[in-house]
Formats: structure tokens, C-alpha cells, sequence
């Protein structure tokens, strides 16, 4: 009995452990280095009352070309793939080949790769999540995929180049041929 009760002590224990643990990693906690924007920055794509739709648009599109919005801010030395699955997502990284980096980080930033839209999903609803790490091995950006049912794209830091985070057809078709072609991944 006392066997069976320790035993189920250690199992729960591991259980609380890996929770806890899923949840730091998937709030970056042990090594977040983003650049977010400041509150003056964040109020210039908040809606305001006497907004329309266009003219939120019109406030995205006169900010996509500026350095100090784009993602993620920082030079990025190393980025990676993960399954959103919890707990197991961690086992299943992949590391993009460092000569594709550039390319993605040009991808996040290229407005041609998104659509303007609703974006009523939720980042658990994703298939995949990119992490995007520093010369310090410091994750600096983060962007959740949902493929498959609804096309839609949320990052950290916020980058006004993504629209509202809608995947346009085009920029749906090089997300997932980047991430199925085996040639592209160490």
C-alpha cells in the first residue's frame, strides 16, 4: 500500500511538473527578449471611436515599410518549428537551416503574405508555432500557424505588415511548402 501510494504521489508530481513547465515554455519565461512597442506605438493601431475600417487600414499601411515595427525587431540568429501540441510540441522542434532565415523573416514581414480579416481564433487552434531566437539563444519573435480550418497568423512582438494576421493564398502556400519540404530543416 505504501508502495502504490508513492508511486501515485511521483506520478502526480511529474504531471504538476510538466504542466508547470509547458506553461513557462510556452510563455517563453526562461528566455524572452521581445521588442515590444511602446504604449505610444500600440495606440497608434488601437481602434478609436471615429474610426472605419479603412482607416485602421490606412494606419497599418502608412507603418509597414518603418524598421521600428517590423518583426521581430531583432537580428535573428536561429529559427524554429514546433507542433502546438502541449507538452509533446516540445519534442517535435525542427531547426530551419540558418540560410533560410532570412527568407522567413523576409516572409513575416512581406505584406503580399496576408489578408486583411476577422481573426476570431484562438493561438490553441494553431498547428504550428515558429520561434524565432538571437545570437544569445533569446527568443525574440513568435508566430502561431492555423492552416488547416482558418488560415490565420498572431505574433509577438505585434508587426503592423501582417494585416490583422490573416494568411493571404499566396503567403498560405510558402508557410506550408517551407514547413513539409524536409530539405529546408537540419
Amino acid at each position: 500500500m505504501k508502495k502504490l501510494k508513492k508511486i501515485i504521489l511521483i506520478i502526480i508530481f511529474l504531471i504538476g511538473f510538466l504542466i508547470i513547465w509547458n506553461w513557462l515554455d510556452n510563455n517563453d519565461y526562461f528566455q524572452a527578449d521581445y521588442k515590444e512597442l511602446t504604449t505610444e506605438q500600440e495606440l497608434i493601431f488601437k481602434w478609436k471611436d471615429s474610426d472605419n475600417e479603412n482607416t485602421l487600414k490606412e494606419r497599418y499601411r502608412k507603418h509597414f515599410v518603418y524598421n521600428e515595427f517590423s518583426f521581430p525587431r531583432q537580428n535573428v540568429a536561429k529559427v524554429k518549428l514546433f507542433e502546438n501540441k502541449p507538452i509533446l510540441g516540445i519534442l517535435t522542434s525542427r531547426t530551419l537551416k540558418k540560410i533560410y532565415n532570412k527568407d522567413f523573416v523576409k516572409f513575416c514581414n512581406d505584406t503580399t503574405n496576408y489578408d486583411w480579416g476577422e481573426t476570431t481564433w484562438q493561438t490553441s487552434e494553431s498547428e504550428y508555432y515558429f520561434k524565432l531566437y538571437n545570437d544569445k539563444n533569446k527568443v525574440v519573435g513568435k508566430i502561431y500557424f492555423c492552416l488547416d480550418d482558418c488560415g490565420m497568423t498572431s505574433s509577438t512582438p505585434f508587426c503592423p505588415s501582417m494585416k490583422f494576421g490573416g494568411l493571404s493564398e499566396k503567403g498560405q502556400t510558402k508557410i506550408e511548402k517551407l514547413i513539409n519540404d524536409k530539405t529546408n530543416w537540419e
